[in-house]
């Protein structure tokens, strides 16, 4: 069978071009200052496509970029239900916040995207699972930028289904005091307090974020009542950005995230099977990851930067009176270069070299790279970028990809076309390489190519934003479970992203998705935890001089095969549909009231079987600025 066939150009084709008039640009997010012109500029830019800042009419990637205010328009507490919109993502918690967390990206379902937090790598060392958006406070991030597809040409293993970027509240932000108080549903209490500022060539911004609640019982009473209690969560995040201009051609730069967290959760075990509980089910959490670097300009053509970076995960997972233990450290060192090699072609480039640390289980190992990206800018609409990357490996050897993208934008048209293609790879945990009984050192990593071609247009003179998005995705030595870790299999997945955004006037704004993905693993089983059909609409209102903000959103998403024994018998997970509403009201010019009804129509789903998802819930509060 060839490529094109075992890709479903085909298939693809079919519903990129039925999809064409659906689609979307998720349009860059504004200040709310901004007047309805400044929306449809389209000005939003780049860094994690080429880690370089290129505007997002230049990238041939698929990504998605929000700022503060537009992640802050459905009022969520943490960035897991924030993203819950971004075409191609299918969010999965068991319970509520805190739980173990998942993420299907592109029908890639066991395929994490690499998470990079202030720029450092957020998953832990120890078991390779990445950081729990459930536990990143939607009010802590500045910026998200998401990036689809494979990207280790760029960010080396474990960025196979591409990329989510989270920079937390930086100097940059406005300056003050700012704080936070909220109170709602599950006994849950939420306070921060924060300051940005500027002294000379220091500024600096600080923040810290609590949250405590009773939680809801993430299992069904069904299992007994042991499994019927509420499951508590608490959660304190503390973060901080420094950053010293020595001269113009000259910066310094600390950052530094600080996790502690507190879950109970039921293990899943019925009852009338196992018994009661033997204790108390709980997951503690305590993370750092810092960075220290320095910004600097070699020569007026050469911008340079050095880096280094730490990671520090520890985690607890007790059940049944036995404790679990995945912890591990990680150092990362990185040279990057930026050097306008000639007109309308910027070179990017960079040595890095990694040392990760194992502290719950055997096995240590370190991993050097190098990477070189190629941006061309033609002055006729074109722009493309053909990159490489090499990575060694103590534990598992070698691994060279790459990329390639284009834009194009075809001004009297007012449309573009994009696509890129390249190579990725997924390297193997701690644990199923090196665990006494389960682990297989012989391992591979899973290696994955991947494509995607999509088409934007703007009508209504800016006002109406669509695009449209097939992709496709093949990975291979798929590692499985068989009494050991095996690569036995292979995983496909083909579809396509759709979606609308309408600026009807300065106060009112629409907007839909809509992602078909076909996903088969081990040649023909319907892959586990993709559904076929992920869909959203929502809308945008502000009011009484820009004071009143209303906002709701509904998300749809289609049934699916939760684990392997449904797949057995047939059964899947029912397709849900969740109504969300939020508004805020600016009472003085330093403080805002706000509240958030989830979950308006008391659905009851499921995104992981077995597990409970919140009824209705409501939360308020106020936030000040000084």
């Amino acid at each position: 069978m060839n490529q094109i066939s075992e890709y479903k150009y085909k298939s693809a084709s079919g519903l990129f071009f039925a999809g064409l008039g659906l689609a979307c640009l998720a349009a860059p997010a504004r200040s709310q200052e901004n007047t309805s012109e400044a929306f449809f500029e389209l000005e939003a830019f780049s860094i994690t496509a080429n880690r370089i800042e290129i505007p997002v009419q230049q990238v041939g990637s698929t990504v998605d970029v929000l700022d503060a205010y537009e992640l802050q328009n459905g009022q969520e507490i943490f960035l897991v239900d924030a993203l819950r919109e971004i075409p191609g993502l299918v969010m999965r918690n068991n319970g509520g916040p805190g739980g173990t967390f998942g993420i299907t990206t592109r029908g890639l379902s066991s395929n994490r995207p690499t998470v990079l937090l202030n720029g450092i790598e957020v998953s832990n060392p120890s078991n390779g699972q990445i950081l729990n958006l459930g536990n990143v406070f939607t009010g802590a991030a500045s910026r998200v930028e998401v990036l689809r597809g494979p990207q280790s040409s760029l960010y080396g293993a474990d960025a196979l289904a591409g990329v989510i970027a989270v920079d937390t509240l930086g100097p940059d932000s406005a300056a003050g005091g700012r704080a936070l108080l909220g109170y709602g549903s599950f006994d849950t209490l939420n306070y921060g307090l924060g300051h940005t500022g500027s002294q000379g060539g220091l500024s600096w911004s600080v923040d810290g974020f609590v949250q405590e609640s009773e939680g809801f019982s993430a299992q069904t009473p069904a299992y007994g009542e042991a499994w019927a209690d509420d499951d508590a969560y608490d959660n304190t995040t503390l973060s901080g950005t420094l950053k010293y201009a020595l001269s113009e051609e000259l910066s310094l730069h600390a950052s530094a995230v600080y996790l502690d967290t507190y879950s109970e959760f039921d293990p899943g075990d019925p009852a009338w099977v196992w018994g009661e509980p033997a204790s108390d089910q709980y997951a503690t959490t305590e993370q750092l990851f810092a960075r220290i670097g320095s910004d600097f300009r070699i020569r007026n053509n050469w911008n340079s930067s050095v880096n280094i970076s730490y990671s520090d995960v520890d985690t607890l997972s007790y059940a049944n009176a036995s404790p679990y233990y995945a912890s591990g450290k990680r150092y990362k060192y990185d040279w990057i270069n930026s050097l306008d090699a000639a007109e309308g072609w910027q070179l990017v480039a960079g040595l890095e070299y990694e040392s990760e640390e194992n502290l719950s289980d055997v096995g240590n190992r370190n991993d050097a790279s190098v990477f070189v990206e190629n941006v061309f800018s033609f002055g006729d609409g074109l722009d493309l970028t053909l990159g490489a990357r090499y990575d060694d490996n103590s534990a598992y050897g070698d691994e060279t990809t790459y990329r390639a993208t284009f834009s194009y934008r075809i001004e009297g048209l007012d449309a573009r076309v994009r696509g890129s293609v390249g190579s990725s790879f997924q390297a193997p945990s701690f644990y199923q390489l090196f665990n006494e009984w389960y682990g297989n050192r012989s391992l591979k990593p899973e290696t994955g190519k991947g494509w995607d071609l999509g088409v934007e247009k703007t009508l209504l003179d800016g006002k109406l934003q669509l695009s449209s998005t097939a992709f496709g995705n093949k990975v291979n030595d798929k590692i499985d479970w068989d009494g050991i870790y095996r690569n036995v299999s292979e995983f496909k997945s083909v579809g396509i992203e759709n979606a609308a955004r309408l600026y009807v006037n300065d106060s009112l704004r629409l907007k839909a998705a809509y992602t078909y993905s076909d996903a088969e693993e081990a040649t023909d089983l319907e892959a586990l935890r993709v559904p076929r059909s992920v869909g959203s609409i929502g809308a945008n209102w502000t009011g009484v001089g820009g004071k009143l903000g209303l906002n709701i959103d509904a998300l749809f998403v289609s049934s699916q095969y939760g684990d392997s024994g449904s797949r057995s018998s047939g059964t899947k997970l029912e397709g849900y549909e969740v109504v969300n509403f939020a508004a805020t009201f600016q009472v003085t010019e330093t403080s805002t009231l706000w509240i958030r009804v989830g979950n308006v129509l008391d659905t009851e789903y499921e995104e992981i079987a077995g597990y409970q998802t919140p009824g209705a819930n409501v939360h308020a509060g106020v936030r000040m600025n000084f």
